[in-house]
């Protein structure tokens, strides 16, 4: 019997996106350019395994928002939409945040 929580994969950290699948990496910086963000505003890690990869997405003030989805092999060997809809959900939810941390800033 295999204890999933003991892995050796459940305790190492997600590995940067690039090095774990570079064509969703891809993704993430389109859409990010085109909302004229920068992919170090964003922290894009993956955890790949037999049925998909994860995709984790930290950003904001000291990496304190997380956003993440699991995508099957299938999605993403097929440039599924479902794939393009959530880079591009995340990366307008990166510029919301950047834009009231911005205002918060400039406030105090």
């Amino acid at each position: 019997m295999k204890n999933e929580t003991y892995t050796l994969a459940a305790m190492l950290p997600d590995k940067p996106l690039q090095s774990v699948e570079p064509r969703l990496y891809r993704l993430l910086v389109q859409e990010l350019e085109r909302l004229h963000l920068h992919p170090y505003d964003v922290k894009a890690g993956g955890r790949a395994d037999d049925h998909g990869i994860t995709v984790y997405l930290r950003f904001g003030e000291e990496l304190g928002q997380v956003t993440s989805r699991k995508f099957s092999w299938a999605l993403v060997e097929g440039d599924d939409e479902e794939v393009l809809t959530f880079f591009k959900q995340s990366a307008e939810k990166i510029k919301n945040l950047m834009i009231a941390e911005y205002f918060k800033m400039m406030k105090s």
